[in-house]
């Protein structure tokens, strides 16, 4: 039977009459795709504890909490005020992925379990998503089976659920699906095809990671550039001048798509921009930095030589992850941490070569092979001369750092050309091609003759020998001990690569002298192509107790059991973790420092914190006790901190003190002030750090203020009638008029009355919030209204209902059709 596929000018399509003779069942895909995903999360999804990821611990999982506390009560949030001074929710992105569909599972079970099951749900996802965007290209059921095992099972991807980058987790999950369906719209261009395309842009927006986001829309605008240009030379239209126009037509429908994905998205992304532009301290990070500071920022993180060979063998760089042992604090790179991997397996590189060895689908081969070639290249950032083009050339690129999220886009082309390489075998078993065989034969014996020769010189030495002296010469002395001692592991990895090429090779040859039938061949492969990737993932799925983990110590005990919950609001500083602690907020402990990746400009340059290093404008007493820091937990192990006469709790690690926890002197979250001294903006900070400054009798504004005040002491109170994330109310009787300040930070969607009138909410201290209010008693309400997020929530809601409207009469359409 013959087995050609169609060619490149056509719709691809899944043919049955072409397909090779191997009978794949209808259910064994997805029977596969359970087993696989329960075999990699056995432990979580059997057991009760938490997968462990590290900016989970750190961050994720105190937002998502705070996020499900909220949805629980029956709102959404507008205002985050665990961190850093608090942020807005939505547009500093302080929730993640809150408006993603799979943020629902936060309703139906703990915070902890529903973040896991967000990314078993995923990687799950991954492989009904790559099978049908192989189908679509006309793939075999066994190819297709074999590149969606081999994707959802893929180190990149899989080894994300480690440092808990569930972001990068999901655009990766859903790429093939947004292939899929472009495919589907170039080739069968519909209206359901088209909404099919937006909602997949929309839903890739929702996930908030734009970066990620950003590679794959440029990705799959190349490839539906390429694909319309293809497709609208078919052999019945003669005329150039139409198929031009077909192709401009198709694509330009394609770039409307987009648009329409980016309006349905428009309530996240949004605000999201505005705040990145006009307050995020990612403002002052990207475009502040010039020249070499600029380059540097953004191409830190890239991918280096180590990593690029551990594509090969996944052990080489070494890992953090601390899952087995060659990634328990192995890594010798030149990174600050290496905790996942860009592995893809080995058989699937092998297999992606194959697809060269065949004649079919020439221009399809070359663009994957393109477009994997210019991602792993422009991961190794300044390592080669494409990162550099793209950041000179391309739009964004400034505002992005971490080059090596590209790579993902490389593993995607090497398991899309590893189904179409399988399908050579398979034409070549189905038409008895020697010349076929041959090629395919010599390009899976040259693979493993190169991996026998990296697996030789990894067991003597030399790999690593010659890679410190001619790669890496300017390796330090600790990277030299890593190294060493994860030389035996290396060689191991190299032993693995060489004996799985070999058994791909065998089984290939055997399939060719016909001892094997193309279905145990298939079989075969998808074994070791499971074992292969299997082996890495482990060291990367781990799970935690999360009640042990959770547990308060004893010096969070001892602040809870001082700070009953609905008492007055206060704030701890922790300089643990150089201040970047955020566990206390998982008690509902306030911070007045902290980690977020997208916090207020403002209030960073308060503190004095750039970037990950300390605030060090809070070592000044009157910063900390104007931002209300009741309480100071300091790490004894980095040096003697605070008078023992503050002392409120201690905990003690080998008989020494570890921590302790101290009381301050803060002020008031919210009191009443009624002197004022004016500095331009630029002189407010410097002011407040000078020996000038009174933070308890005095208020800096950088424009004089609505009302006359005296200057003179306040006689009067404020008490706390209501706090929630959209609205704080509180009662004010003041002797006379006065500022009532509230040591939150200010931001433009905070709206304020005073018995009912609206009144100004002014910028106090830089980056701090002040009402003026007359003498007298008052109710002042401040409540969360932004016009931006109900402006674009329109227009996000209009565009949803018309594209789910259109993918429902598109689905009708079709299935009418199939009825008649």
């Amino acid at each position: 039977m013959s087995t050609k596929p169609p060619p490149d000018n056509e719709p691809f399509g899944a043919r049955p009459e072409d397909e090779p003779d191997v009978r794949i069942p209808g259910w064994l895909p997805g029977a596969l795709y359970v087993a696989v995903t329960l075999l990699l999360f056995r432990e979580f999804v059997f057991g009760r504890g938490m997968l462990l990821g590290s900016d989970t611990l750190n961050l994720g999982y105190v937002a998502r909490a705070f996020y499900a506390g909220e949805l629980a009560a029956g709102t959404f949030p507008g205002w985050a005020p665990q961190i850093l001074g608090g942020t807005p929710f939505l547009e500093a992105l302080s929730g993640g992925d809150s408006l993603y569909p799979t943020s629902l599972l936060l309703l139906l079970m703990a915070p902890f379990r529903a973040l896991g099951w967000k990314l078993v749900l995923h990687v799950f996802l991954a492989g009904p998503f790559m099978y049908g965007w192989m189908r679509a290209l006309g793939t075999s059921k066994a190819a297709a089976l074999l590149s969606s095992v081999a994707f959802m099972l893929a180190p990149f991807f899989v080894s994300l659920v480690r440092p808990g980058h569930d972001g990068k987790l999901f655009v990766t999950a859903m790429t093939p699906l947004l292939f899929w369906v472009t495919e589907r719209w170039l080739t069968r261009p519909r209206v359901g095809s088209l909404s099919a395309v937006a909602i997949v842009v929309a839903l890739i927006l929702l996930t908030t990671h734009f970066q990620m986001a950003y590679f794959l829309f440029g990705a799959v605008g190349c490839y539906a550039l390429f694909r319309s240009i293809q497709v609208s030379r078919t052999s019945t239209q003669v005329r150039p001048s139409l198929a031009r126009r077909s192709a401009a037509t198709r694509f330009g429908l394609f770039v409307f798509a987009a648009f329409l994905g980016l309006g349905a998205a428009a309530v996240q992304v949004v605000p999201a921009v505005d705040y990145v532009n006009s307050h995020s301290r990612r403002t002052q990070t990207t475009s502040a930095a010039a020249g070499d500071a600029g380059v540097a920022w953004s191409s830190s993180w890239s991918l280096h030589p180590e990593e690029a060979m551990s594509l090969l063998i996944p052990e080489f760089p070494g890992n953090g992850a601390r899952g087995s042992a060659w990634t328990a604090e192995t890594y010798w790179g030149r990174n600050f941490l290496k905790d996942n991997s860009e592995y893809g397996g080995i058989v699937v590189l092998i297999l992606a070569a194959v697809s060269f060895a065949v004649g079919a689908r020439r221009g399809l081969r070359f663009f994957f092979a393109a477009l994997g070639g210019v991602a792993l290249l422009f991961a190794l950032g300044r390592h080669t001369p494409v990162w550099g083009v793209a950041y000179a050339l391309l739009p964004g690129i400034r505002m992005f750092r971490s080059p090596s999220m590209a790579i993902f886009l490389f593993g995607f082309a090497a398991a899309t050309l590893a189904g179409l390489g399988l399908d050579g075998i398979l034409r070549a078993a189905g038409d008895g091609d020697d010349g076929a065989w041959r090629r395919i034969l010599r390009v899976m014996w040259s693979g493993a003759a190169l991996l026998a020769i990296l697996a030789a010189m990894a067991s003597s030495g030399a790999l690593t020998s010659l890679w410190t002296t001619f790669v890496y010469p300017d390796i330090g002395p600790d990277q030299v001990d890593r190294l060493t001692s994860i030389a035996p592991l290396v060689a191991r990895g190299a032993g693995l690569a060489f004996l799985l090429s070999v058994a791909a090779a065998s089984l290939t040859w055997l399939a060719r002298t016909g001892r094997l039938t193309p279905g145990w061949l298939v079989a075969a492969l998808l074994v070791l192509v499971v074992a292969d990737e299997l082996r890495v993932d482990d060291a990367f799925v781990q799970v935690i107790d999360f009640e042990a983990w959770s547990a308060p110590d004893p010096n969070m005990e001892a602040l809870l059991r001082s700070e009953p919950p609905g008492g007055e609001p206060y704030r701890l500083l922790s300089f643990v973790n150089r201040a970047q602690d955020v566990r206390p907020a998982l008690y509902g402990i306030e911070l007045a420092a902290g980690h977020h990746p997208n916090d207020l400009a403002r209030y960073r340059e308060l503190i004095g914190m750039v970037g990950s290093d300390l605030p060090r404008n809070l070592f000044n007493p009157k910063i900390e006790r104007l931002l209300n820091v009741k309480y100071l937990l300091w790490p004894d192990r980095n040096g003697p901190g605070p008078p023992e006469d503050s002392v409120v709790s201690r905990t003690s690690l080998a008989g020494r003190p570890y921590e302790t926890l101290h009381a301050r002197p803060g002020l008031p979250r919210a009191r009443l002030v009624a002197a004022v001294v004016v500095r331009p903006e630029d002189q407010v900070v410097p002011y407040m750090l000078s020996e000038a400054f009174r933070p308890e009798a005095e208020v800096i504004l950088s424009e004089p203020p609505p009302l006359t005040l005296d200057g003179g002491p306040v006689q009067g109170s404020v008490s706390w009638e209501e706090r929630t994330s959209r609205r704080l109310v509180l009662t004010v009787t003041s002797d006379r008029p006065a500022l009532l300040v509230v040591a939150d930070n200010w931001f433009p969607s905070w709206h304020a009355t005073v018995d009912g009138t609206p009144t100004p909410i002014l910028r106090a201290y830089h980056t701090l919030r002040a009402v003026p209010v007359s003498a007298g008693t008052h109710s002042v309400e401040m409540s969360y209204r932004s016009t931006g997020i109900a402006r674009s929530l329109w227009l996000s809601s209009g565009i949803w209902i018309l594209l789910l409207a259109g993918l429902a009469w598109g689905w009708l359409r079709e299935h009418r059709g199939v009825a008649r």
